[in-house]
């Protein structure tokens, strides 16, 4: 039976790393443990989103957001929309995050309406890499009625170390299809094979972490 629920940014991605781990995940609903590196970066989102709803002052006290006090005042002044759930049907027509005809949805950091352009804030913590890119335009196809969209992902841990990327209407339409036809490879696999590579010695499913995935090298 095809995969029905919706797809997001991270579960696209770990099809695209493991099909197999994916398989574990999200069919199986045997969820990955989480880490020390990954319980952090929860805690300074959490931090971060108590502060631009309101709930609570700048965490001025915590060693890796101090140096980003006044950046993140100054997005506060421009009325953010701080932790927004997205989610769109598979028409890319905007719908609740839990509708049952979402066919992707995520959650973004940050957002600053500027007329025809969207804003897009993410933060990050710990190291940069090269997807990041490609998540930023999940989140602008994600986000349908714009001209323009601009993303920014925040590293937390690089004081004032910002990549910005702009993206016009049109490739975010492009990148729609691109999604689409990614779509269609997790929703059809009937197989979800292991893929062997580096991220297996990390892997909780791999045979030498005490996994059933024979394949881990």
């Amino acid at each position: 039976m095809p995969y029905e629920n919706p797809i997001s940014y991270s579960g696209k991605s770990l099809y695209s790393k493991c099909p197999f781990l994916w398989y574990d995940n999200y069919i199986l609903g045997n969820r990955r443990p989480s880490g020390s590196a990954a319980d952090r970066g929860v805690y300074l989102h959490e931090l971060l989103e108590s502060f631009f709803k309101g709930e609570a002052p700048y965490p001025s006290g915590n060693r890796a957001l101090a140096p980003w006090q006044p950046f993140m005042e100054r997005l506060a002044t421009y009325n953010p929309t701080a932790e927004g759930e997205v989610a769109v049907t598979k028409e890319w027509q905007r719908c609740d995050f839990d509708d049952p005809e979402a066919r992707f949805r995520g959650k973004k950091d940050l957002d600053i309406e500027a007329g025809r352009i969207l804003m897009l804030f993410d933060w990050k913590s710990g190291k940069v890499y090269p997807d990041h890119e490609g998540q930023g335009k999940m989140y602008a196809a994600l986000s349908p009625g714009y001209d323009k969209y601009v993303t920014f992902f925040v590293y937390l841990d690089i004081p004032f170390y910002i990549q910005r990327w702009e993206h016009t209407a049109e490739e975010v339409d492009a990148e729609r299809l691109e999604l689409e036809a990614e779509a269609e490879l997790i929703r059809n696999d009937t197989e979800f094979l292991p893929t062997p590579g580096d991220h297996c010695k990390w892997c909780h499913m791999s045979w030498r972490n005490g996994g059933n995935c024979k394949r881990a090298p």
